[in-house]
């Protein structure tokens, strides 16, 4: 298939959503907010989680560069690659995605430290579905967050991606293309049935998920929130997140859930052999 034809047929938007989805760190580039390198890119490698509508989400120091430069201006890229090893030896052969936008800190009535200038209030649920969503990703970031010198940052305002997954598969993504509806493809129809299915006759399924993927065992487990990426469920602990690894539809519902119930299964006999 020639170049031209690739442009034509190809769903960019969806592959790069896919990436991000599929990838758990990236580069994180900011513009220099220090006198003497003012203005000056700056970027250094960070993990980052995606919130409903796939839009990043990264936790920093009160202390890090990055901080100090999108007080100064928010405008940042995300830069997501692929990094499994390259048999041939060209990292260019391979998939790449910038994700561009401004970023915003937030916080929460929960939250007891001072939130940084400009921050974005956001109701407690929904910082703990961000948080459950990071740590799902990155386990240690529960530590970071008791320490409060740490905090969330949102791309709130994506302007375009950027997306090149080899030859004659390049173009720019407009924001609205980049980010998906969560509950778009049927789910919102089918989210309150399922979680009610899963709550009144899965229990002991989602406190094997919990054991499964995320290391403790809770007394109760209860899914609270499903969309097309993913699920959260609240334990008597904390909230978690599992991620679907895709963006399913209505119909894929059922069979992408027991797939992450299996591959929690998968996990726990590993580690326990």
């Amino acid at each position: 298939m020639n170049a031209a034809a690739v442009e034509d047929t190809w769903d960019f938007a969806a592959e790069a959503r896919q990436r991000l989805l599929g990838a758990t760190h990236g580069t994180l580039c900011t513009l220099a907010a220090q006198r003497e390198i003012a203005g000056h890119p700056f970027g250094s490698i960070v993990p980052y989680a995606l919130d409903p509508a796939g839009r990043p989400v990264v936790l920093l120091a009160r202390i890090a560069a990055h901080t100090a430069n999108l007080l100064a201006d928010p405008r940042a890229t995300l830069f997501v690659t692929d990094d499994a090893p390259h048999g041939d030896g060209d990292p260019q052969a391979t998939w790449r995605i910038g994700i561009m936008g401004r970023m915003v800190p937030l916080c929460a009535p929960s939250r007891a430290h001072k939130p940084l200038p400009g921050a974005v209030v956001v109701d407690d649920p929904t910082l703990a579905d961000l948080m459950a969503r990071y740590r799902a990703r990155v386990p240690g970031a529960e530590d970071y967050e008791d320490t409060h010198r740490f905090d969330y940052w949102l791309m709130q305002d994506v302007t375009r991606g950027r997306y090149i997954g080899g030859f004659g598969k390049i173009r720019w993504i407009e924001a609205d293309d980049m980010l998906r509806d969560p509950m778009g493809d049927g789910i919102a129809d089918a989210a309150p049935g399922a979680i009610e299915h899963m709550n009144e006759d899965h229990g002991h399924n989602l406190i094997e998920l919990v054991e499964g993927l995320h290391g403790f065992t809770p007394t109760e487990a209860r899914m609270v929130a499903l969309d097309r990426a993913g699920f959260d469920v609240e334990t008597d602990q904390r909230r978690v997140h599992f991620e679907f690894g895709r963006e399913i539809t209505a119909e894929t519902l059922r069979p992408s859930v027991i797939e992450v119930l299996k591959r929690a299964r998968a996990r726990k006999a590993r580690l326990a052999g």
